[in-house]
């Protein structure tokens, strides 16, 4: 029976010590709050001309984000990334009027630390991101503008999630994402303006900060 005892507490132990959240075939799930603070650099030609000098101005970013894994392997795990918000920035000699922007792609994450109860991930996500800038010009009147633009997206990342229940806890990150946006649409008093003939490219670089919900099924 001692012997029997011994085994038990032996087998409880490790299980404790050197069980996976991260196992082969594991759906989980993060939710939460997402702030990035961003470096921009905005250019702008008009055809067979010079482009313009650079404007290096700043921006923030106030997001929701969803983030879905499902583990391939123990140590891998591949999913989708989503976050939208509020973009924040201040114009010059013009008033914000409410920015959206929204960054999305395919996810994949490694897990050097893979406990029962705690998980390091280093990751990156490779997708698409779309911004909506609605400015008002004031001039003797008020304008407005809106400029849509599109980018390819890129992020890098690093975080943990600690679990306090066997499926609940709190998921923790820091990372950083690059967008090369490209205007696909102009609009100045109402009227859609031609862009045939215009390239505007707004460059940004970012350090993000989340936290939120952990799941994992």
């Amino acid at each position: 029976m001692k012997n029997l005892l011994c085994s038990l507490s032996f087998f409880v132990l490790s299980s404790i010590a050197f069980g996976q959240t991260q196992d082969k075939g594991v759906i989980s799930f993060s939710a939460g709050y997402d702030a990035g603070i961003h470096g921009t650099i905005y250019t702008s030609q008009y055809q067979n001309s010079s482009p313009t000098a650079p404007d290096t101005s700043a921006a923030g970013t106030q997001l929701f984000r969803l983030n879905a894994q499902y583990n391939i392997f123990k140590f891998l795990s591949a999913g989708i990334d989503f976050r939208t918000g509020s973009y924040v920035e201040d114009p010059e000699n013009a008033t914000a009027a409410g920015n959206k922007v929204s960054m999305y792609g395919l996810s994949l994450r490694l897990y050097p630390v893979n406990k029962d109860k705690f998980v390091w991930y280093i990751g990156a996500n490779f997708g698409g991101s779309r911004l909506t800038i609605n400015r008002i010009y004031t001039f003797f009147i008020s304008v407005p503008a809106q400029y849509k633009f599109k980018s390819p997206h890129s992020s890098f990342e690093t975080g943990f999630n600690w679990y306090f229940t066997e499926k609940i806890g709190m998921n923790f990150g820091l990372g950083y994402s690059s967008q090369n946006f490209l205007m696909t649409y102009y609009k100045w008093n109402g009227e859609e303006q031609d862009l045939s003939d215009w390239t505007n490219e707004l460059t940004t670089k970012g350090i993000h900060f989340n936290l939120g919900l952990a799941i994992h099924l």
